[in-house]
């Protein structure tokens, strides 16, 4: 039997989408749909700058009409809630929770080297439970 991971390094996605502040939202929108994914980190450079998600889309899609037009800067989620690579999982579900998010964005210093999401940690949850 494999045992769970310990640290969200361990666990994290390590080829991150990525659209940049000015891309258009539809960029934003067809990059998740090509990649089947529910969010996108907005760089600048190798720098997380906000994260746009399926929620920021919805929230917004019935009451502005141009917005697959709009830049990705004006309707990401800011700040970026962000960890280090070796940072324990509970401690990602308590950052998580007190943030209300449902991913964070994995950096070494201010490169962003990953992105963990709900899921990678209910999958973690799972194999603990399995040990």
């Amino acid at each position: 039997m494999t045992r769970a991971p310990d640290t969200i390094g361990e666990i994290m996605t390590k080829d991150v989408v990525t659209v940049a502040p000015d891309d258009l939202v539809e960029q934003a929108v067809r990059s998740m749909v090509e990649s089947d994914i529910g969010s996108v980190i907005v760089a600048d450079g190798d720098r997380a700058v906000g994260v746009f998600t399926e929620r920021d889309l919805t929230r917004r899609i019935l009451d502005q009409s141009d917005l697959l037009q709009r830049r990705v800067s004006d309707v990401m989620s800011s700040p970026v809630i962000s960890a280090p690579p070796g940072m324990e999982m509970a401690e990602a579900f308590d950052l998580l929770n007190a943030n209300d998010v449902r991913r964070l964005v994995v950096v070494e210093g201010d490169r962003i080297v990953g992105i963990v999401t709900e899921r990678d940690l209910l999958r973690w949850v799972s194999a603990v439970a399995s040990e």
